[in-house]
């Protein structure tokens, strides 16, 4: 990931309807928005979210929309919340070339790079604004 652009997923904040009362502790936020962090038209991003949610459901799971973005609001990108263990977040993150994915261990924030799997604990909660 570029490290200019490591600050911007910090500072992330999540959108979204409260997760289902039995959601498990440990998962990942997936986005198929702006592929290697370069902005594309919208239609584009939608259909490769079409192909991420679908994909996700395919193999089992049950995503949950999320939309992660900057704390003003003028960046944001749809994703899914997955109950995914770390290595397949990872996995579909690269599939859909994205430079990073967040995971939630125990209710806290991280943010873990797809190119090498490194992951860097925010030191925060997740929570949803």
């Amino acid at each position: 990931m570029d490290p200019a652009l490591r600050p911007l997923f910090r500072q992330a904040v999540f959108r979204g309807e409260p997760l289902p009362a039995d959601w498990p502790a440990d998962f990942a936020i997936i986005t198929a928005y702006d592929p290697e962090g370069r902005v594309v038209p919208l239609a584009e991003n939608v259909a490769a979210d079409d192909r991420l949610h679908a994909d996700l459901r395919a193999a089992g799971f049950r995503p949950h929309r999320v939309t992660g973005g900057s704390p003003d609001g003028r960046h944001q990108e749809p994703g899914w919340a997955v109950p995914i263990g770390l290595p397949g977040a990872v996995e579909f993150g690269y599939r859909y070339r994205q430079l990073a994915v967040f995971y939630v261990r125990a209710g806290g924030l991280c943010l873990v790079d797809c190119a090498d799997g490194s992951s860097e604990d925010l030191g925060r909660a997740f929570g949803l604004v």
